[in-house]
């Protein structure tokens, strides 16, 4: 490591009380997707945070979000606002760095508080990803105080909707993604500080089935069952998952129905679509159709699909193959080893990818158990992580050198 690589992450040493003290303001206030107003108060904690490096700031109001509600009904519902920060827009390299102010646990989840055990903080959002947001802050505070800063520019974009797939920001995504040189995303690594490579794209869908209510006792055979049909979609739309291919259908939910002595008339197929590689999208789109419109005149019913692919899948191409490399190298640096493995799991870095942004993700904070109310994130990783971030964008300016 050279002289001003040292003088670059150094300060960040000193700092890991500061980032445990912004992880836990930050998580003690629910964010859950659908909150509006708490996810609206996490971005204002972040907009003071980030306030001091900042050139502009802004709010993107985004469109209402459709949902299918348990009886069939199409909904609409306001959402929060993407935040955007730029940070020296004229630089001659530009930087897309990515995260989310929402989580998976809801304004009525038990899970709300954040507390510390041992080397780990455990609470709501700790790893996934707010932690990871507060190691981009001190990534990004360290490359502003440092010789590096005037050959780097950063778009900063703060989702409000990644955790149901970023339905209305993926649009922001793509823009700015076509626009910058480099994608960094802030979900979190694994706890041994292994990071996602190649990703799986993913498609969140709904099925509407409409039947005829009768009486279950005076008119059985006259009704039109709405949840056996639903049952017998689910069944052949499961089939269709191949383990050789590494496309999965998971059936999550299935609501409807009523009173057992109604013939239920109404019943929705709640449904994810995981898919490896860019051109299997159309042919299984195409499968689940016909598996829908078989299946529905078979049991005399309707069925409706709605929903679509959000996250294209992120293949570990040679321009991301070359980009994890620079990150090795940095963590040979620090001492730290670098791994990446292939995971069903995505995020906001299929988005910048499947646009031609060469992009690396889970650069936020080492922990696990997401999505669960195990959720924790290893402290010892503010420091490790910012500083790897910060040496990471100090060798883009080599990184994008044109080759001779």
């Amino acid at each position: 490591m050279n002289e001003q690589q040292r003088q670059l992450i150094e300060p960040i040493n000193a700092w890991q009380d500061a980032m445990l003290k912004h992880t836990l303001q930050a998580c003690n206030i629910n964010s859950g997707s659908y909150n509006r107003e708490g996810i609206a108060d996490v971005i204002t904690y972040f907009d003071q945070l980030f306030a001091d490096i900042c050139d502009q700031q802004q709010r993107i109001t985004l469109p209402p979000l459709q949902s299918i509600n348990n009886q069939g009904d199409v909904l609409e519902q306001h959402t929060a606002e993407v935040a955007l920060y730029h940070i020296r827009p004229e630089a001659p390299i530009q930087i897309l760095c990515t995260g989310h102010t929402d989580t998976v646990f809801p304004k009525e989840s038990a899970f709300q508080t954040c507390w510390q055990e041992g080397d780990r903080l455990r609470g709501p959002g700790v790893a996934d990803m707010k932690g990871g947001l507060v190691v981009l802050y001190h990534a990004l505070k360290a490359i502003h105080q440092s010789p590096f800063a005037e050959q780097l520019g950063f778009t900063i974009l703060l989702s409000p909707d990644e955790e149901i797939g970023s339905p209305r920001s993926a649009e922001h995504l793509v823009h700015w993604a076509k626009k910058c040189d480099i994608g960094m995303v802030y979900e979190p690594s694994l706890e041994d500080g292994t990071l996602a490579g190649a990703r799986k794209g993913s498609g969140n869908f709904d099925v509407v089935v409409q039947g005829k209510a009768t009486h279950a006792g005076r008119d059985f055979f006259g009704g039109r069952n709405a949840i056996v049909a639903a049952a017998n979609i689910s069944q052949q739309l499961a089939a269709l998952s191949n383990k050789e291919t590494g496309i999965t259908v998971n059936i999550g939910r299935i609501d409807g129905g009523g009173p057992v002595n109604v013939v239920p008339d109404n019943a929705v197929i709640r449904f994810n679509v995981r898919i490896e590689q860019p051109e299997q999208q159309q042919p299984i789109l195409e499968a689940i159709q016909a598996v829908i419109q078989n299946t529905a005149a078979q049991n005399a019913v309707t069925a409706e699909l709605h929903g679509r692919f959000g996250r294209p899948p992120k293949p570990m191409d040679a321009k991301h193959q070359a980009l994890f490399e620079q990150l090795k190298h940095c963590g040979e640096l620090m001492g730290i080893p670098i791994g990446w493995r292939s995971t069903g799991g995505c995020c906001e870095g299929n988005n910048l990818a499947a646009a031609g942004l060469p992009t690396i993700d889970t650069l936020g904070v080492r922990g696990g158990a997401i999505h669960s109310e195990d959720e924790f994130m290893c402290i010892d990783s503010f420091v490790e992580r910012a500083q790897l971030s910060a040496l990471l964008m100090s060798r883009m300016p080599d990184f994008l050198k044109p080759k001779a």
